[in-house]
């Protein structure tokens, strides 16, 4: 299970040049596809760098998954 984006809370907040969870993700597993953020599953690996960076809370990863 990778991160999920609760697409009703993700306002796009502004990063540098990106959504600050694009710009976070070590893994490069979240990426702007017709305008919405978007995880790409077996890329991610549930760290929760991009739940953590998240001001809209709108990023969870299951407990039992994070690895940090």
């Amino acid at each position: 299970m990778a991160a999920q984006i609760d697409l009703d809370k993700c306002n796009m907040c502004g990063g540098l040049t990106e959504p600050l969870c694009v710009e976070i993700c070590p893994d490069v597993a979240i990426r702007v596809q017709d305008g919405r953020p978007v995880v790409t599953e077996f890329l991610c690996e549930d760290c929760n760098e991009c739940g953590c960076v998240c001001p809209d809370h709108a990023i969870t990863v299951p407990l039992a998954k994070v690895t940090f």
